[in-house]
């Protein structure tokens, strides 16, 4: 048996940057952390034909020639690479299209299932490559280069990207500064999920067709994930937590689908109800809303959000990007 967990990222600043033509022109810049939700992948080679199941979606899948769904080409990356027989099961702590790189998360965790049964070693940032590429190219889905990349290599940490690579620096989880911030965070379910490339086309086709405004805007959010990395260096809460809404405020702003009346309604509710900052996580429309509120406010502020959604979490950073787990035991989790 093989178990390989992938923990899903939030992203605090820079998101929108991190998308091709923009970064390949103008560089771009995020500041995510992983967390202690992700997506649990097990591998059991009973010898008949290669099948793959998701208790989240209550499904089996099989191969099929016609079907172009996400688990039947997981299941044609398997046979790719010569293994055809096996159990491959999935389990999620959250929904996909919620915001949180889940895809990323999952083809992470396919990409290292599939190298460790082959008995080969791969680096987190070869791994957030080959990730990136085969979301990218072989599924067609227009994703961030900040998701495979953040939830391969964990942890708190600032990121650039550039049409020549990548460059990663991470901070320590464990300082009073940060785990106060941790502290201070709750997760909003908005309800629905949605998927990822329809959010982010609008912006994507701007960008690639020149548009200034556009171009203008995702350099303003680029800046801001500089300018949220010297905050948590020089332990500036008021300076995160202003940068979080400054971002907020335009990232709205590049499609007509990133927000919504009620996104906004529940925003406008955690502030009423001592909020410091709020925002969508992901390409928009639906999934989760990041909160950051005081750390004495926490529990209140959980319980007024949860009169307008059902999911309402508390979270801690991960320091440690897509591993393999020996005997399901992981202290990290």
């Amino acid at each position: 048996m093989i178990t390989v967990y992938s923990p899903v990222r939030i992203s605090f600043a820079g998101g929108g940057s991190d998308i091709t033509p923009f970064f390949d022109t103008y560089g771009g810049a995020v500041l995510n952390t992983t967390i202690d939700r992700g997506i649990m992948i097990r591998y059991i080679d009973d010898g008949n034909s290669l099948e793959i199941s998701s208790r989240d979606f209550l499904k089996t899948s099989l191969i099929s020639s016609n079907n172009t769904s996400m688990e039947n080409r997981i299941i044609r990356m398997f046979m790719d690479e010569g293994i055809t027989t096996g159990r491959l099961i999935m389990n999620s702590d959250v929904p996909p299209g919620s915001g949180l790189g889940s895809s990323s998360a999952l083809l992470n965790g396919i990409i290292k299932t599939i190298y460790t049964i082959k008995g080969k070693n791969i680096d987190c940032l070869e791994l957030a490559r080959k990730s990136y590429i085969t979301e990218k190219e072989k599924f067609n889905i227009i994703l961030g280069k900040q998701d495979p990349f953040a939830i391969a290599v964990g942890g708190l940490k600032y990121m650039e990207f550039t049409s020549v690579g990548e460059t990663t620096q991470k901070f320590d989880i464990k300082t009073p500064f940060v785990r106060q911030l941790e502290k201070s965070m709750i997760l909003v379910y908005t309800g629905h999920t949605r998927e990822s490339s329809k959010s982010l086309q609008e912006q994507a086709s701007k960008s690639a067709n020149g548009d200034e405004e556009t171009t203008s805007k995702l350099k303003s959010i680029r800046d801001m994930a500089f300018q949220m990395s010297r905050a948590v260096m020089s332990e500036n809460r008021d300076a995160f937590c202003s940068i979080v809404n400054e971002g907020w405020k335009i990232k709205k702003t590049l499609g007509s689908s990133v927000s919504n009346e009620r996104i906004e309604r529940m925003i406008d509710y955690a502030f009423k109800n001592g909020a410091r900052s709020a925002k969508l996580l992901g390409g928009g429309s639906e999934g989760f809303i990041l909160i950051l509120t005081e750390p004495e406010n926490i529990n209140r502020l959980q319980n007024k959000m949860r009169e307008l959604s059902e999911f309402v979490i508390r979270l801690k950073f991960d320091g440690k990007g897509t591993r393999l787990i020996e005997n399901f035991i992981d202290s990290e989790i």
